[in-house]
């Protein structure tokens, strides 16, 4: 079977595998579909050394059950987490799931692959919901995490940093989560990517948006929330960071995804802003994943338009191509996803 794994600078390689057979609690399933995560094109932009796995939107068939009491057979359609809770430990059963280290994984293995051999908790059942857009579930499930932990109040004001998929699936759950107005903050639409980014973000819901790249962000924030936004969502690089705390009121909450594997992920904070502003700044990390369920259900009822996001399918032989693309923004990508 193919497999795919990288490095920096995009030294992608397509390994030849034999899938493992299932053991006890294991089920073998054969991926139909696998998102590009931002994570992936970091992995294969900066890291350096030992070749990373590639892919963890996954959406699969379970296609032979080994042993024990699974409760999954052969034939059903399921996503399969990154990196599941064990549900056993004292973090687990004092109602801490999220702060579990005793977790379920993949094995080193790449999403981006025919067939993975994964153990069973790691499973989420779905229906209802086509390939490429089911491999939404995993990137959704991180956008409503980073929205749940942005404190939104009824009707509040929210300012989302940053235009990739988390960043535009932020502006449809915060809205969905009663959001009074949302901005979008992204680059620029002088780029094809930048531009087809800005447009999807108006389509799920923003009610403006900022282009940073031409404009004062904080001051076009501040334009809209001259008190500062009641909950800012920064899914963008952590350079982009500390402006938000100009953008959030007194009181308010800033949420944080965005990472970089690159050594560009210190950056300088002004403490006072944070003390005297009475800011909460709260770090988002969906590991172990969370809200699967949640997700599905989102995507089976039908009001995100997942075809919006899902722009770009591909196979093994335009990897190379399609990572280069969406980290260069030389083409109109939201989601790109690999069909094995």
């Amino acid at each position: 079977m193919k497999a795919a794994f990288a490095r920096s600078p995009f030294d992608i390689q397509i390994r030849d595998l034999e899938p493992r057979k299932p053991g006890i609690d294991e089920v073998l399933v054969r991926v139909k579909a696998c998102g590009v995560c931002g994570t992936d094109l970091h992995f294969a932009r900066d890291s350096q050394g030992e070749y990373q796995p590639l892919g963890h939107e996954i959406a699969a068939e379970i296609v032979e059950v080994g042993g024990g009491n699974i409760p999954y057979k052969t034939g059903d359609r399921v996503i399969v987490e990154d990196v599941a809770q064990c549900g056993i430990c004292a973090q687990c059963k004092s109602g801490r799931p999220y702060l579990c280290r005793n977790m379920y994984d993949l094995g080193g293995q790449p999403g981006m692959a025919e067939m993975m051999t994964v153990n069973y908790h790691l499973l989420d059942p779905f229906d209802g919901i086509e390939w490429v857009h089911a491999s939404l579930v995993e990137p959704m499930a991180v956008a409503y995490n980073t929205v749940l932990n942005g404190r939104i109040p009824l009707g509040g004001s929210v300012v989302v940093s940053g235009h990739g998929p988390i960043g535009l699936m932020c502006v449809y759950l915060a809205k969905m989560r009663g959001a009074g107005k949302v901005l979008l903050v992204g680059s620029s639409r002088k780029r094809a990517r930048g531009r087809a980014r800005l447009e999807a973000g108006e389509k799920l819901g923003a009610d403006g948006v900022v282009e940073a790249l031409e404009v004062d962000a904080v001051q076009a924030v501040k334009k809209e929330f001259p008190d500062g936004a009641d909950s800012v969502l920064v899914t963008s690089a952590p350079h982009t960071l500390p402006q938000s705390l100009d953008m959030v009121r007194f009181g308010g909450t800033v949420s944080f995804i965005g990472i970089d594997l690159g050594g560009r992920s210190t950056v300088s904070i002004d403490v006072n802003k944070l003390v005297f502003g009475k800011i909460s700044l709260i770090p988002t990390f969906a590991e172990p994943a969370q809200n699967f369920p949640d997700t599905i259900r989102i995507l089976q009822a039908g009001d995100f338009d997942a075809s919006l996001m899902v722009n770009r399918t591909f196979s093994f032989d335009e990897l190379r191509e399609v990572f280069l693309a969406s980290d260069r923004g030389e083409a109109p990508i939201l989601k790109a996803v690999l069909v094995p």
